[in-house]
């Protein structure tokens, strides 16, 4: 008789609208006011932060300051897309004091960060050794939640003839700003402006020449590797600097091949700009930056200091992206809206 009434009450809460009962959720009434779904935050739930491009002239606070606002959302963890150091040194004090900024602010985290390696961060073989030596491995693979990531480094090995900053320096950043913008729009206008503008159109063809990737075999042996120990994995995530689908590269075609037939996304950034493209029914993302200099116009809707936000749960990831001057403290807005 006990039994029953207890099973009869439960009933009744239920029927009532109270919400199915949890380990963590007791109603405090019978007819609590709420839907009757789940409460989200499941055993097989997480979310995560992909943070953008820092370098090109990063602009002093604005990394730090997302950071510190990441650490209040509590995600599982945080993970970039490379280019976190301005680098383009062989000077270890110089890099050495760069990484120091960048560790400093990544160690205030409450939870993992994750790195991935760009051109600015990997410019020559001085600076991987100095990675390895600070960081660990520069590609790699985890699996969390039954979710596989794939950490790429699309600079494998370095590019020495890659020198973004020497021709920043030698160009300007307006200049850069421009071909970049150029490269990445309309092919017609973007001929028609190298055609009033020569010096445009060199830069952009030094540019467009630059942008190679580079994977060894070593690295499409970890892939495959990695893959094969996770058949059954509910979601791949491949991150890299490079966006390697925008380029001619036979070892990116060949990790495409290699996930064929499971589902994946794909994030990148290098181009300080976002873009969204969809390639075979899966998502390849470029992120903007976040304290990296903008790339092109700051009237380009695409040119934005951003961090992304993916909830992984049923079916695909769920991914929003988040302006840093969306986020402002419990006190209220700040008077100017500008942000160091």
């Amino acid at each position: 008789m006990k039994h029953r009434a207890l099973l009869t009450a439960a009933l009744a809460m239920l029927l009532c609208g109270a919400g199915p009962v949890t380990p963590d959720y007791r109603p405090g009434h019978s007819d609590v006011a709420r839907t009757g779904k789940d409460f989200a935050g499941g055993k097989d739930e997480f979310r995560f932060v992909v943070i953008g491009d820092r370098t090109g002239e990063h602009r002093p606070g604005v990394f730090e300051h997302a950071l510190e606002e990441v650490n209040k959302l509590r995600p599982d963890f945080v993970i970039n897309i490379g280019d976190l150091i301005e680098g383009n040194s062989e000077d270890l004090r110089q890099i050495d004091a760069e990484w120091q900024d960048v560790t400093a602010a990544t160690g205030k985290l409450d939870m993992p960060f994750f790195y991935v390696p760009g051109n600015h961060d990997l410019t020559n073989d001085i600076q991987l050794q100095a990675w390895r030596k600070r960081l660990g491995a520069d590609y790699y693979s985890f699996t969390y939640k039954n979710a596989l990531f794939l950490v790429l480094n699309t600079e494998d090995p370095p590019q020495p003839k890659i020198a973004r900053r020497k021709l920043l320096e030698a160009y300007g950043p307006q200049a850069m700003g421009v071909a970049l913008q150029a490269l990445q729009g309309d092919t017609e206008q973007a001929k028609a402006l190298f055609a009033r503008e020569p010096r445009i159109g060199e830069l952009a063809a030094k540019l467009r020449a630059s942008e190679n990737v580079a994977f060894s075999a070593a690295q499409l042996a970890m892939v495959r590797s990695a893959l094969a120990r996770n058949p059954h994995v509910r979601w791949t995530f491949v991150l890299m600097h490079r966006p390697a689908w925008k380029v001619d590269s036979p070892a990116f075609r060949e990790i495409e091949a290699m996930l064929r037939g499971r589902d994946y996304t794909v994030l990148a950034g290098h181009f300080h700009k976002y873009e969204h493209q969809t390639r075979d029914g899966h998502d390849y993302v470029q992120l903007g930056v976040t304290g990296g200099t903008p790339g092109g116009r700051t009237d380009d809707p695409a040119v934005f200091d951003h961090i992304m936000w993916v909830a992984v749960a049923k079916g695909a990831p769920q991914i929003s992206n988040i302006r840093l001057e969306g986020f402002f403290p419990k006190e209220g807005p700040p008077a100017s809206s500008a942000h160091p």
